[in-house]
């Protein structure tokens, strides 16, 4: 129903978006679709005009998820060397939890990293079935040897006399 008056008119869309929440979703979503560049477009100039508050939303959420950010850097880098696979937040936190926050080497409780079992740089793929939760220092420490090779240089430290 057309109404020569602006305000009228927004009045009573705002109405049938509050009767008709479901069809309004599908029509967003069916425009989204057969619209991909003004979509796209649409976002650019919002983020341009909201740009600092987007900035500090994403900070605040990133500080409060690390998780997902982890999975994010991860596929990057993966991206990056064209390595296969991918995981998600959701599989990251539960490997975490089974290993009891515990890094999977030393076992020291405290921030995980991601640690591919097979890294990147030697043809590892990105899947959670390659990743293990592992402390900075075991990370660092590690760096391009596979896990077989790095835990038996660990048991090796280990059984060396303490001076």
């Amino acid at each position: 129903m057309a109404y020569k008056d602006p305000e009228r008119q927004r009045s009573y869309a705002r109405d049938w978006l509050k009767r008709n929440p479901q069809k309004a979703r599908d029509a967003v979503r069916r425009w989204t679709k057969s619209h991909p560049e003004q979509r796209r477009a649409a976002k650019r100039l919002y983020y341009a005009r909201h740009r600092e508050q987007h900035k500090a939303v994403m900070a605040a959420y990133h500080r409060a998820h690390p998780e997902v950010l982890q999975a994010k850097s991860s596929g990057y880098r993966a991206r990056a060397r064209a390595a296969e696979g991918q995981f998600t937040s959701a599989e990251w936190r539960a490997l975490v939890e089974r290993y009891e926050g515990r890094c999977a080497y030393r076992g020291e409780a405290g921030p995980l990293q991601v640690d591919h079992r097979t890294p990147l740089s030697r043809g590892g793929a990105n899947s959670i079935e390659n990743i293990l939760p592992a402390c900075r220092r075991c990370n660092t420490e590690k760096g391009q040897l596979t896990e077989a090779e790095f835990r038996a240089r660990l048991a090796a430290e280990q059984s060396l006399p303490r001076r």
